[in-house]
């Protein structure tokens, strides 16, 4: 069962909530797997057993598997809730009890694990406190070093850690931030830029203006030629101005 959103105080925020570690059912499991299995062995190998021993049997095996839903239902009514405030642990069926520890009254934190629990992911966590109740053990909990972290964090208001943390101790793991779109360049006006001429040299063979087409020619001469051709066009340059600017260009002038 959740724990009720409507208990929370205005602006409290719940980072963790999870039931015990799965490792405290392996036992009940275990159990109540060999008494149904010793039931059914000897069922099927004692044919001729009174009738009286196979109705007890059978008994001791309903039994086993109502004591294994009993298991898991306990298990599932236990709740350990961390918020922004406080730590709340909940236990029973029929008989609920409630505990709760306020963050700013929280004196250390420790955690215990075994080399089993370890394996499994399991451990205990005790939590003390100032005031009457000093020491609170939290048994069977998950993944107890980085809930140990976790109420650090959330002490000393560390926002990003604690929610670091709170995604490994429930294994939902965060998504990584979007990065931001790079700004789009400013577009940049066109305007013609004329380079000093080539000096003149030997190999440049004076031409008539009018045969030079910008055509064949590449590099930047021929960019500055197909510049001033479409400023002619345009009706930018006029017959004259547009003679004596390619001519300067070509170094004929």
């Amino acid at each position: 069962m959740p724990f009720p959103r409507k208990l929370l105080t205005p602006g409290e925020e719940v980072v963790v909530e999870a039931h015990p570690n799965w490792s405290i059912l392996v036992r009940p499991v275990a159990i109540a797997l060999v008494i149904v299995g010793g039931w059914v062995a000897v069922t099927l190998l004692w044919g001729s057993e009174p009738t009286v021993v196979g109705y007890i049997f059978a008994a001791i095996a309903v039994l086993a598997v109502l004591w294994l839903v009993s298991q898991l239902v306990s298990w599932r009514a236990r709740l350990l809730v961390i918020t922004t405030t406080r730590v709340v642990y909940r236990w029973g069926i029929v008989r609920r009890t409630g505990r709760e520890i306020p963050l700013d009254r929280v004196q250390d934190v420790t955690y215990h694990q075994s080399f089993i629990e370890r394996l499994v992911g399991a451990g205990s966590l005790t939590i003390e406190s100032a005031g009457k109740s000093g020491q609170e053990p939290f048994p069977d909990v998950r993944h107890p070093a980085e809930l140990q972290s976790l109420i650090n964090q959330l002490i000393t208001g560390d926002r990003d850690g604690w929610r670091r943390a709170a995604a490994v101790a429930q294994q939902a793991p965060m998504p990584a931030p979007m990065p931001a779109p790079a700004p789009a360049a400013p577009a940049q006006p066109f305007s013609p830029s004329y380079a000093e001429p080539p000096e003149k040299t030997d190999s440049l063979a004076p031409v008539a203006p009018r045969e030079v087409s910008s055509a064949g020619l590449g590099g930047v001469l021929g960019e500055q030629l197909r510049d001033l051709e479409r400023l002619h066009e345009a009706g930018v340059l006029t017959d004259d101005e547009f003679d004596r600017k390619r001519k300067q260009l070509l170094g004929l002038a």
